[in-house]
């Protein structure tokens, strides 16, 4: 199986799985969070159908990143996020999708959805399958653990990066 082992955990916010979950906390508990942590409604009404979030190191934007993982919990579950990220290193194509295995953080492995991937490959004339252009960028990689605090891995991702 194909891993994505994370790049910035350690910079961009904590490697200890403990001190991960903590920072998170605290992210959503600042000042300029939400300053509640977020309870996840089973039955939320399922309207938001996308969001915006910073994706610099949590020290600098994790609690504003808090604000739409809260919103997000408040929605109810999910079973997929297609997150998109700017390519910041340059490395691989200018639209890259990620179309198997698993993204690895601190807080542990989470799929990437092969049948969406792939549809979306199918669908598309622009999009390439490219590891690559993942490998060393954060924007995409920083989004996960937020989500992870709230759903545990319980759900896939399908991972599109692209060049600015």
């Amino acid at each position: 199986m194909k891993v994505r082992h994370p790049y910035v955990a350690g910079a961009f916010y904590e490697a200890s799985p403990q001190l991960l979950r903590k920072q998170i906390e605290q992210c959503f508990l600042h000042k300029l969070g939400p300053k509640a942590t977020p309870q996840v409604a089973d039955n939320g009404p399922r309207r938001i159908i996308g969001l915006i979030s910073p994706h610099a190191g949590y020290m600098y934007s994790g609690p504003v990143a808090a604000h739409a993982y809260y919103s997000l919990a408040m929605d109810g579950r999910i079973d997929l996020a297609v997150i998109l990220g700017p390519n910041h290193s340059g490395y691989g194509s200018a639209l890259a999708i990620m179309r198997e295995g698993v993204w690895r953080t601190p807080l542990g492995d989470v799929e990437v959805d092969r049948e969406v991937a792939d549809e979306i490959v199918k669908l598309s004339n622009i999009v390439d399958v490219d590891e690559v252009a993942h490998r060393y960028e954060h924007s995409i990689e920083v989004q996960i653990p937020f989500l992870q605090y709230i759903y545990d891995s319980a759900f896939r991702i399908v991972p599109v990066c692209f060049m600015m």
